[in-house]
């Protein structure tokens, strides 16, 4: 009974990690309702990113660092449980968690670095900031599944299978989303677009996997 109660308490920090990314939900409806239904909805409707295109987009807001906080948070969320399934470990541990954080952290720096330092040096901003906001539009997005996916995982399933398939099936959505809504742009600029995958997309997934294991 003790030992299954300190199983219990060892697990509390996940429900906050929850109720705190809901707060941070409800903190982006309060100030802006419509942007936050827009993006939660934006793999079911684009309109609202072509909107976000039309009237100027700038990340650096409190809605738009707040939602990456939130997406972050997910992340490595999600993170955190596929490495535990991963090493078949039964322990959810908040050093484990912290790990994990610094891990996509440390991806998010990398991708967002050299994406900087490439979209500079090769001058081609114009040109891939459209599809740069379909991008973080649709992270936004599949990182509200993700939030129901983990709270499904660790309140009901807690297998591997289950996590996975969700986390690859929202993923994948979101590239093909991507592709399909920026086909014309993918066309005519298809060398920059290569030079993206392989700079901002593999090359900081390598990293994290390295990092990892």
């Amino acid at each position: 009974m003790e030992a299954l109660q300190r199983s219990v308490l060892s697990t509390n920090w996940i429900t906050i990690i929850f109720v705190f990314s809901l707060t941070v939900l409800f903190f982006l409806k309060l100030f802006k309702t419509v942007k936050l239904k827009g993006y939660a909805s934006a793999i079911f409707y684009k309109g609202f990113l072509e909107i976000e295109v039309e009237e100027g987009y700038s990340p650096i807001t409190f809605f738009h660092i707040g939602f990456s906080f939130f997406s972050f948070l997910m992340l490595s969320l999600t993170t955190f449980f596929l490495i535990n399934q991963y090493k078949q470990s039964n322990a959810l541990l908040l050093a484990d968690y912290f790990v994990s954080s610094y891990y996509v952290f440390i991806f998010m720096i990398v991708r967002s670095l050299t994406a900087f330092l490439l979209l500079s040096l090769f001058e081609i901003k114009k040109q891939l900031s459209i599809f740069m906001i379909f991008k973080r539009g649709y992270l936004y997005s599949i990182s509200v599944g993700l939030f129901f996916l983990n709270i499904f995982y660790f309140y009901s399933f807690q297998n591997l299978a289950f996590l996975f398939t969700g986390f690859a099936l929202l993923f994948s959505v979101r590239f093909l989303l991507i592709l399909i809504n920026n086909k014309n742009l993918i066309i005519k600029e298809l060398f920059y677009f290569i030079l993206y995958l392989c700079a901002f997309e593999l090359a900081p997934l390598f990293v994290l996997f390295r990092l990892i294991f």
